[in-house]
């Protein structure tokens, strides 16, 4: 005997996830069962489910090279160099000139006609 179909919300409220997130994982592993406008998931098939939706633990890179040593912080560092003056130079003058773009005393009111 066929066991009985479960539909979109049955089956999430079984697993205790969201109807949309289990109905677009079920789409994306091919377990989505579709008969006219009903959409349905076959009980068996929760489990595989759920194993295809497991995520693979993040292995930390390490892209340092030999003799580098990680920072515990967890901060990235940079060392200032001499190649950075020029741009903090170039930097700090565009800021400076930049302060006072327009004057307070230079500013004037410009009426514009009214339309009716």
């Amino acid at each position: 005997m066929v066991e009985r179909l479960l539909s979109i919300p049955e089956a999430a409220r079984a697993l205790g996830v969201p109807k949309e997130s289990l109905r677009r994982a079920a789409d994306t592993h091919g377990k989505t069962i579709r008969m006219g406008r009903a959409v349905r998931l076959h009980p068996d098939d929760l489990e595989e489910l759920i194993e295809l939706c497991r995520v693979e633990p993040q292995v930390l890179a390490f892209t340092g090279g030999k003799g580098a040593t990680v920072n515990p912080s967890g901060k990235s560092e940079t060392r200032a160099a001499s190649e950075s003056r020029p741009a903090r130079a170039a930097a700090q003058m565009l800021k400076r000139s930049s302060r006072h773009i327009s004057s307070e005393k230079t500013g004037r009111l410009a009426r514009l006609p009214q339309m009716s």
